[in-house]
């Protein structure tokens, strides 16, 4: 995963180890307390809130995906969603940090360290003009050089995997640049476990495991869905450092 070379050079520092890196679509479901699905007010929470009978957190989002869906048929059903938002209120930590965060066609991905929680973007340097090209490529001995579009990164990806890379023996695979968009400290977030999700029906999965990052105030964001606990459990114990 050359996104990882990327965070490691750019954005990590001196001994802070990365545990993983998982890539984000950062199209986010809600599972918070007086907002949508789709991160919205609902009406009148406010008051609801205020009379102590708002919707119990954790069980939102089943009812709301089953009146989305109104009970679609098997060639209907639909993935498990990339990634859930959950919390007590639209003022909590997660909705705060995440839900502000900027869109784009830039690859993005969670990259967990020792030390900390980021979202990285990732784009493929700028090609250089003809006169930085010569040098590079006497500098480089010819190592060519990531190109613009998604599809030849996809290219030099599968030739670097495969075994077959376009690059010279010995020279530094060039990688994308790196932005940093949010960062949370590990002293903030109070636990990384697996949790398993009812979505109710429409979906292939009705109950997928997630990875569940959850922050101090109780909230956080649940990512990597998938229909067995196993590979999640994996991911928990490189969040401790075990793997």
């Amino acid at each position: 995963m050359i996104e990882v070379l990327a965070a490691r050079q750019q954005w990590c520092r001196p001994g802070e180890p990365i545990l993983w890196c998982i890539r984000s679509h950062r199209n986010y479901l809600f599972d918070v307390e007086g907002l949508d699905e789709k991160g919205k007010p609902k009406k009148g929470w406010g008051t609801r809130a205020a009379l102590g009978a708002g919707d119990a957190v954790g069980g939102v989002l089943g009812g709301v995906f089953d009146a989305v869906t109104g009970g679609d048929t098997d060639s209907d059903l639909k993935d498990s969603p990339p990634s859930v938002l959950f919390g007590p209120g639209p003022n909590c930590m997660a909705v705060a940090k995440l839900s502000r965060l900027p869109t784009g066609e830039d690859r993005a991905c969670w990259v967990l360290t020792s030390h900390r929680l980021g979202l990285l973007t990732f784009h493929d340097a700028a090609e250089p003009e003809a006169g930085e090209a010569e040098e590079s490529a006497g500098l480089l001995g010819g190592a060519l050089k990531f190109g613009k579009g998604a599809m030849k990164f996809a290219r030099d990806v599968r030739d670097i995997v495969a075994s077959k890379p376009e690059y010279e023996p010995g020279v530094a695979v060039p990688v994308p640049q790196a932005s940093a968009h949010l960062e949370i400290q590990r002293p903030a977030i109070a636990d990384i476990g697996a949790h398993q999700r009812k979505l109710g029906r429409g979906y292939q999965t009705g109950k997928p495991w997630y990875l569940r990052v959850q922050f101090t105030d109780g909230s956080g964001i649940e990512l990597s869905p998938s229909p067995k606990e196993k590979p999640l459990q994996r991911l928990v114990a490189m969040s401790h450092g075990k793997i």
